[in-house]
């Protein structure tokens, strides 16, 4: 029964966050899929379900923190995470450098 808690208890995981060009110390929700970390960065509703947007986590940059809450265990990432939308958006840009802006004449 104790394992079944422990199952329970939620995880957080503190790292820093890249949205463009700014850099930022966030807290995310900390989830295991197949035994990859993933930090849930925020939920959106799909035709009424609800979907985690996730960034994907180096195990290996993956600390637990001695902290711990009653209700809450905390990781620390040494890596820098990027919203999945704007690694698109970089990625598109990268590969196409013009796409978008008038060409000069």
């Amino acid at each position: 029964m104790a394992s079944r808690r422990l199952a329970r208890v939620p995880q957080k995981v503190t790292h820093r966050h890249r949205i463009g060009s700014h850099v930022f110390r966030r807290v995310s929700e900390l989830v295991f899929i197949g035994r990859q970390p993933k930090a849930i960065l925020r939920w959106i509703d799909i035709a009424g379900m609800r979907t985690p947007i996730y960034a994907e986590l180096d195990p290996a940059k993956l600390h637990r923190m001695r902290i711990r809450t009653a209700h809450t265990v905390i990781f620390r990432y040494d890596g820098t995470t990027v919203d999945p939308a704007d690694a698109e958006l970089i990625t598109d840009v990268v590969r196409n450098p013009g796409n978008g802006r008038p060409t000069p004449r």
